[in-house]
């Protein structure tokens, strides 16, 4: 379940000012890890995260999630909410995803009329056109890029932002190089049929289930409500803080997803119980404000769980 694209991100608390922890889960269904079909990922995502957290023997971690991994970040914190720390509760949502029915974003609304016999033959397609048509053409934050992207993830195959490949990778120049050179090839190299069950689920085609979170605006008062409750029932909670990062362009989602995503967090009753803060990140599109060490977001995400410097 481990693998170099990931839903989310959970981010052990009890690291220290040296550094964090990273627990990268990634979509069931990619490399070697066992199939989930659209209609319980999320089930077994809530299943398998107290598991896997348990195996590790982490007691609290901070959440991060990218894109699609939205949906799981979003029932994580409503159904395992004890997971977070219960002084530092963090949420991190970078690029997350919207409905096409809401941010009416034409990429997605034309994605949603494939028909479902076709999805089975949208992995494959993504890995041709991410090892053979993007590195030829650098179509960097293009249609195919974010489609891929979605789908089954499609990294930057240049040089992003500022950073030299060495910088990127937190190794030497020359070895930095190679590893993006070889990134595709062994992102490719496994099973990838999970974007597959992924693009059913984000399009919502009948029988796919986006669990407590299936209604956005709905969700954020059913949250609230208990947030609420966890405040007044126990005096070691802190209010529960959420960051959203938005990509500048983000073909996901556009402008109309960005706007009815705030929306939904600033309904009545939100600020008082939970802190919530979004922004939009400069020069960014929908893969670099979350991969991108430069002017991407997660750099800030993992000073924020990391803390002040003691």
């Amino acid at each position: 379940m481990f693998g170099s694209r990931w839903d989310s991100i959970l981010v052990d608390n009890l690291a220290t000012t040296t550094g964090v922890r990273v627990i990268c889960v990634d979509r069931p269904g990619m490399g070697g890890s066992t199939p989930v079909p659209s209609f319980i990922r999320i089930a077994v995502w809530l299943e398998t995260v107290p598991a896997l957290l348990k195996a590790l023997n982490v007691k609290h971690v901070s959440l991060a999630s990218h894109s699609a991994g939205t949906i799981y970040a979003l029932n994580t914190i409503y159904h395992l909410r004890d997971i977070l720390d219960p002084q530092r509760p963090y949420l991190a949502m970078v690029a997350p995803y919207v409905h096409h029915s809401h941010s009416q974003a034409m990429l997605m609304k034309v994605v949603s009329k494939i028909p479902v016999s076709v999805m089975g033959a949208w992995a494959p397609l993504a890995k041709f056109v991410s090892t053979r048509i993007t590195p030829t053409a650098s179509w960097s934050g293009g249609i195919v890029s974010s489609t891929a992207t979605l789908f089954q993830g499609q990294p930057g195959t240049s040089e992003t932002g500022k950073l030299t490949f060495g910088e990127k990778y937190g190794v030497s120049e020359e070895i930095g190089k190679c590893i993006d050179k070889l990134h595709d090839k062994w992102m490719f190299a496994e099973s990838n049929s999970a974007g597959n069950d992924e693009a059913l689920l984000c399009i919502k085609k009948p029988g796919t289930e986006w669990g407590v979170c299936d209604d956005y605006e709905e969700y954020v008062l059913l949250l609230v409500e208990r947030e609420k409750q966890r405040l007044s029932a126990r005096d070691d909670s802190a209010k529960l803080k959420i960051d959203v990062f938005f990509a500048e362009s983000d073909l996901m989602i556009g402008t109309g997803g960005q706007r009815y995503f705030v929306q939904c967090w600033k309904q009545d009753g939100v600020v008082d119980t939970i802190d919530f803060r979004s922004r939009v990140l400069p020069g960014t599109d929908h893969d670099t404000a979350v991969m991108d060490l430069g002017i991407g977001a997660m750099k800030t995400v993992f000073e924020h769980i990391r803390g002040p410097a003691q």
